[in-house]
C-alpha cells in the first residue's frame, strides 16, 4: 500500500527526469554540432561540396540531419536538422568612403547545410541576423554580389547590437554559424519539441 502510494507519487518526477534527461542530450548534441562546423570554418573548409556536408551531418548522427548529395549553398527541404553558415564584413570608411553600406555590416556569404524549409512552431527557421536578399546570393557558391553598394546585402540590427556602439574593425570579417533543430523522437514539449533547439558561434 504504501509502495503504491510512493510510486504513484514519485513517477511524474521519474518521467520528468527521463524525458529532459533526453532534452538536454539533445542540447548537448546541437552545441557539439555548432562547435565542429565552426572549427572547419576556421580550417577553411568548403561547406559547399557534398563531402563537407555530410561531415556536419555525421557530428549529428541521432538528430535526423539530412544533407544533399550534389552539394551547393542552398540546402535540402528533408531532415530534422538546418546549420546556417554566413560571412559578414563590417564596412568602414577605410573600406569604401562614400559606398551605401559605410557604417553597417554586410553578408559577403551564406551557406545553408541541412533542412532550409525546418520549422519551429510551424514557422521556417531563418538567421537571427537576417538574411541577404535573393537577387543578390548565389545559391551554388553563396556569395552575395554588390555587398558594399547593396543594402539588401546588409544584416540586421541584431549583428551590431552583439558590438555595442563601438563596431569591430574597419573590414574585419566575423563568421557565424547558427543550427537549428527539432527532436526526432520529439520528447518531451516547449523549446525542446515543435519551438525546437537553437545555438550559434562566431568566430
Amino acid at each position: 500500500m504504501e509502495f503504491g502510494f510512493f510510486f504513484l507519487l514519485t513517477m511524474p518526477a521519474l518521467v520528468w527526469m527521463f524525458v529532459n534527461g533526453m532534452n538536454f542530450i539533445i542540447m548537448d548534441k546541437v552545441n557539439d554540432v555548432t562547435r565542429a562546423a565552426g572549427l572547419m570554418v576556421i580550417k577553411s573548409q568548403d561547406f559547399t561540396l557534398s563531402g563537407t556536408q555530410e561531415m556536419v551531418a555525421r557530428v549529428a548522427t541521432g538528430l535526423n540531419m539530412q544533407v544533399g548529395t550534389a552539394g551547393g549553398a542552398n540546402g535540402t527541404t528533408t531532415g530534422n536538422g538546418l546549420v546556417i553558415i554566413s560571412k559578414v564584413q563590417y564596412i568602414g570608411t577605410t573600406s569604401c568612403t562614400s559606398c551605401t553600406n559605410v557604417g553597417t555590416y554586410v553578408f559577403l556569404n551564406r551557406i545553408y547545410v541541412g533542412n532550409k524549409s525546418l520549422q519551429f512552431n510551424g514557422t521556417t527557421v531563418a538567421s537571427v541576423f537576417g538574411s541577404p536578399d535573393s537577387s543578390l546570393w548565389n545559391s551554388t557558391s553563396g556569395a552575395v554580389s554588390s555587398s558594399q553598394t547593396n543594402a539588401l546585402a546588409r544584416t540586421n540590427s541584431s549583428f551590431g547590437a552583439l558590438f555595442g556602439a563601438t563596431p569591430i574593425a574597419d573590414s574585419q570579417i566575423v563568421y557565424v554559424v547558427e543550427s537549428f533543430f527539432t527532436s526526432p523522437n520529439q520528447f518531451g514539449s516547449g523549446a525542446f519539441n515543435t519551438n525546437g533547439v537553437y545555438a550559434r558561434a562566431l568566430m
